[in-house]
């Protein structure tokens, strides 16, 4: 069965980045991200109705299923399967082919699809939203260990990332462990990290308080290196307290760069991995619509979720720098400097999906795509911050 010529530009380019797969693999692969990208939903009735132009219902259908199967349980039983892990670092790659910066930011995170699976996700965090880079995969409400799987996902990605590149690993307050802080240091990242609210801190120089009165109320920000928590959790390290105008509760933020190059408003990034969920779910590929529940076969969708939303947000990239600069996205050719954060109108994974499926209904697709990060962060105008200074820096500044 022959396919229009631009789905064999789709294989081409997965076969390309994804070398570590066989080549029926590499087609089922291509198969479900064009039909994912063309149904805008990456469900596998969504799927197959977008490919039944070229085959018939119930061939298409088994093709799909067969691609996330353990190789023990196809139709006809054999030893190859889809082994994801392989995919984490040649899928970090092809980001890093596209990333057009020094500086990368993280987020570890998990989210859940009902009360089936639990994604352990480590996703690179791009533009409001988020791409998914290595996950782990769950049965869900189930004790067990979240920790050590996520330090394998790092590890699978570190060998991917550019020696010398800036990278920060942001987690909330409930993945909070000293062993992923020195996990991520271990890795030459760097850890950013929200603690509990009743979390200590012994400033250089100062003595032991509730780390959230070291800002003393909204429109406050403290920053300085000490000792959070006591004997035998206590870790060195900067404290950010971080506490803005429109927060009930101040953010309590721990990493190990020093206070001077530690922005006060980088962890605000992490909620864009938030959003990034959201692109996985309801408004994107609607991967909680699914009835897959084997961890096995979820892991090997989530393959497919990831590779069309790397797709999807280097369409929207391209689209969305042309429209700033006033020109047709067909004419720019060439990615642009970095630019400050700026509000949108329409995400950038909608604008993508939009001209991904105009490309694959018109047989065209750009070959010149990247990513261009924003610049991170800056405070609020209104902030104040107090960057500490211990008594003997002081007196040697005297």
């Amino acid at each position: 069965m022959r396919f229009p010529g631009v789905w064999y530009q789709v294989h081409s380019e997965t076969a390309r980045r994804f070398a570590v797969l066989r080549p029926s693999q590499q087609k089922g692969l291509a198969l479900w991200v064009y039909g994912a990208i063309l149904a805008g939903s990456a469900t596998q009735t969504a799927v197959v109705a977008s490919l039944l132009v070229w085959w018939k219902l119930d061939a298409i259908r088994q093709y799909l299923r067969e691609w996330l199967y353990d190789g023990k349980d196809k139709a006809a039983a054999c030893m190859t399967e889809v082994d994801v892990q392989l995919c984490f670092a040649p899928l970090m790659r092809w980001v890093m082919s596209l990333w057009k910066g020094e500086q990368l930011a993280l987020a570890v995170d998990a989210t859940l699809k009902q009360d089936c699976v639990t994604a352990l996700v480590v996703s690179v965090l791009y533009r409001g939203t988020a791409i998914p880079v290595a996950w782990c995969i769950l049965p869900a409400n189930k004790k067990g260990p979240w920790l050590e799987p996520l330090l394998t996902l790092l590890r699978y990605l570190a060998p991917a990332v550019p020696p010398g590149m800036t990278v920060l690993v942001l987690s909330d307050r409930g993945l909070w462990s000293p062993r992923l802080w020195q996990g991520i240091r271990g890795l030459g990242w760097h850890p950013l990290m929200r603690v509990q609210g009743e979390a200590t801190f012994q400033p250089q120089g100062g003595t032991r308080l509730a780390a959230r009165f070291l800002a003393p109320g909204p429109g406050y920000a403290w920053v300085g290196q000490g000792v959070a928590f006591c004997p035998p959790k206590a870790r060195a390290g900067t404290l950010l307290v971080v506490w803005g105008h429109d927060q009930a509760e101040p953010w309590l933020v721990l990493t190990d760069l020093p206070p001077d190059n530690a922005g006060v408003s980088w962890y605000g990034l992490r909620v864009w991995v938030e959003l990034g969920f959201r692109a996985l779910k309801g408004v994107g590929w609607r991967w909680e619509h699914t009835r897959r529940t084997d961890p096995d076969r979820v892991a090997r969708h989530w393959l497919v979720l990831a590779v069309a939303t790397l797709w999807v947000l280097a369409e929207g990239t391209r689209a969305e720098d042309a429209e700033v600069r006033g020109v047709l996205p067909a004419r720019l050719l060439h990615p642009p400097p970095l630019l400050p954060p700026r509000p949108r109108r329409l995400s950038i994974f909608r604008r993508g999906l939009a001209w991904a499926q105009y490309h694959l209904r018109s047989s065209h697709l750009w070959r010149r795509l990247w990513l261009v990060p924003e610049l991170w962060p800056e405070p609020a105008p209104h902030l104040v911050i107090t960057y500490h200074a211990p008594p003997c820096l002081k007196a040697a500044a005297i």
